[in-house]
């Protein structure tokens, strides 16, 4: 099995202009984030749900009075995510829903402006998903790209096994990531695991085992 680690920055799968604070049309399908509330003990930032439809929610932050389209952007499923943030920084946040390219983007909620008091603690990613492809219906191999939540500024260790039990370590990827596995058999299925590398240089627990097969 070959495994490839291809760089692809979360702001980066965005065309020109995506991360600004224009919304595209038709805005009025995907609402606004309400509610914004900042936990100063984990650094978590949650909102109220506007509606459980398709779509992820995007946040960015950077340092007090940054403008939009200059932050550090992450993704999430949830309607909360542990910012890794370090203490005695003020910070900026804002955060808006993506309902896809036919339903548009809500415009951004905040900004909320933070002072941490404590450095982001080692959080495991909430989440991973992945895509496949193959040459041919007749081919008896796959291509699976793999990405997970990311705070677009940690590394991670990756692994896929035929193994529900969790490694002691994996490879590498830096942040903003995602990882490619070709040579994967249709015939197989296969788990994968990731895990975050803190400052410290110690790790959160491997979220997973995350099946990836064919079929």
């Amino acid at each position: 099995m070959k495994r490839i680690i291809s760089i692809l920055l979360f702001f980066g799968l965005c065309t020109a202009g995506c991360i600004g604070d224009s919304p595209y049309d038709p805005q009025a399908k995907c609402g606004t984030p309400t509610n914004l509330i900042f936990e100063k003990g984990t650094n978590l930032l949650s909102w109220s749900f506007i509606s459980q439809g398709e779509g992820y929610y995007e946040i960015q932050y950077g340092e007090h009075g940054f403008s939009l389209g200059k932050g550090t952007t992450v993704v999430t499923y949830k309607n909360s995510y542990n910012l890794p943030l370090y203490k005695d920084n003020k910070y900026d946040l804002y955060v808006r829903k993506n309902c896809g390219i036919g339903n548009g983007r809500s415009d951004w909620a905040g900004p909320v402006t933070v002072l941490a008091s404590n450095t982001t603690t080692c959080i495991k990613s909430g989440y991973a998903t992945y895509s496949k492809t193959t040459s041919s219906l007749n081919s008896s191999i796959f291509e699976a790209t793999v990405s997970w939540e990311n705070d677009g500024v940690s590394a991670y260790e990756t692994v896929l096994t035929t193994s529900s039990v969790p490694p002691a370590s994996g490879e590498l990827a830096i942040a903003g990531q995602k990882a490619i596995y070709v040579g994967l058999s249709k015939t197989v299925n296969y788990n994968f695991f990731v895990r975050k590398r803190c400052a410290d240089n110690t790790f959160s627990d491997f979220y997973g085992p995350y099946p990836i097969k064919w079929n």
